[in-house]
């Protein structure tokens, strides 16, 4: 089976081809550079007019899109650019296969607001920000079309790969080494999932044939604020804690609006393939490991 990764030289990216590479024949592509690969990587923009190339380097069975843009001040200073790459891309890459090709699309949490609490597949959308428009309109062209696809609605948290690249978990690790002052929100609410427990819940839908049109939510089996997750991993890796305060999202007035509950009802997944996700303590014990390998 061959599989096209696109965002491979992201966060999420980089993770599903290390680990699937192992069972699949993966095809990953990037907008960035990324050396020392172990597979077949294509540099391409997502912005490109055509992905006829792309599709016909790959020939893929699979695509899983994970390729995005995801900095929210960066949607909003520049959304045509952010709707063009997170959302039609999708379908550009739907226009270049055949309809035998399954498409994963990795969305996020952003396409509700901030009135609800858990959001089920079945509650309606309403993004607060640019960023979560243009996952909205990625799911929209997957909604309308003739595909097998599976729209998984997710956060994640991890370490990165490419290591030119730095996330919101690196960020605490490294400001806590260095005994900087950071401020981690202590009134936003999410349920985290890492990206290699992600990567397997993928895994199984792909090798079990899962892939049915459908909505779905994968991520943590535990809600905290942002504060509480810091505090947890910092704890579990042994480094201070002493320097990061409690902060309150409402207070940063020029940061892109973002829900303060990012939580995502899973239930339905889970009943359905007899998944049982992570917990809180799972998830970071899980990244524990990964940092210390």
């Amino acid at each position: 089976m061959k599989i096209l990764v696109t965002g491979a030289s992201g966060m999420l990216g980089a993770t599903l081809v290390k680990v699937l590479s192992k069972k699949y024949s993966i095809y990953a592509t990037g907008n960035s550079d990324f050396v020392n690969l172990a597979f077949n990587y294509k540099k391409f923009d997502l912005l490109n007019d055509s992905y006829e190339e792309l599709i016909e380097w790959a020939n893929p069975d699979i695509i899983i899109h994970c390729g995005a843009l995801t900095n929210g001040n960066y949607c909003n200073q520049k959304p045509l650019e952010a709707l063009n790459v997170n959302g039609v891309s999708v379908r550009k890459l739907i226009d270049a296969t055949n309809s035998s090709v399954k498409i994963i699309y990795i969305s996020t949490d952003a396409v509700f607001s901030s009135g609800l609490h858990l959001a089920k597949e079945k509650d309606c959308v309403f993004p607060e920000n640019v960023y979560g428009k243009s996952k909205e309109l990625g799911e929209f062209f997957l909604l309308n079309s003739d595909r097998d696809y599976s729209i998984v609605r997710t956060t994640i948290v991890g370490l990165n790969e490419n290591k030119n690249k730095s996330g919101f978990v690196e960020w605490i690790i490294n400001s806590a080494k260095k005994g900087e002052q950071i401020n981690l929100f202590d009134d936003v609410l999410f349920n985290p999932i890492s990206i290699w427990e992600l990567t397997e819940e993928l895994d199984y839908l792909i090798s079990n044939n899962l892939i049915s049109s459908e909505v779905i939510h994968i991520a943590g089996n535990q809600i905290c604020t942002k504060y509480e997750f810091g505090k947890l991993l910092l704890d579990e890796l042994k480094l201070p804690f002493q320097k990061v305060e409690r902060g309150t999202i409402m207070t940063y007035k020029n940061r892109a609006k973002r829900a303060t509950d990012q939580s995502l009802d899973c239930t339905y997944y889970q009943n359905k393939y007899k998944r049982k996700l992570p917990s809180l303590i799972e998830t970071v014990t899980t990244i524990k490991n990964y940092y210390y390998e």
